[in-house]
């Protein structure tokens, strides 16, 4: 069992059979890499100590692009990466005794996942919060 949330985060994508190589905080800007950058915030605080936090995870991955016509590399890419999105939602984290997992979503990309790109690469993000109590 993990003794941190950011080990039983960790742990728990580590699982997904979507994620390759994984890297917390950092990564070499390779095809596949998946990097993992957490923060945290306190949402509400209660008279007997106790918090409700969301743990807020940017997930990024660099990825060639295609710019042949009629190739759906750029779409397989796509709905590669968006099945990290589904597992996340259909499989909560399990944190350290103690903590009281809510939930876990994805927030909604209003970009296609894509963070940035340029003629051969494209940078996939995808955003998901952790509401726990502790």
């Amino acid at each position: 069992m993990p003794e941190t949330r950011h080990e039983a985060v960790w742990e728990w994508l580590l699982g997904c059979p979507y994620i390759g190589d994984l890297f917390f905080n950092a990564t070499r800007a390779e095809d596949g890499n998946t990097q993992l950058v957490p923060s945290e915030s306190v949402i509400t605080s209660y008279i007997d100590g106790s918090k409700v936090y969301h743990y807020d995870v940017a997930l990024t991955r660099v990825m060639p692009l295609s710019n042949d016509p009629n190739d759906t590399y750029n779409l397989d890419a796509l709905i590669d990466f968006e099945q990290i999105a589904d597992w996340i939602e259909e499989n909560p984290p399990v944190f350290p005794e103690g903590y009281i997992v809510y939930s876990a979503e994805v927030v909604p990309s209003m970009s296609g996942f894509i963070a940035a790109q340029d003629t051969e690469s494209a940078k996939y993000m995808l955003q998901f919060q952790i509401e726990y109590c502790h």
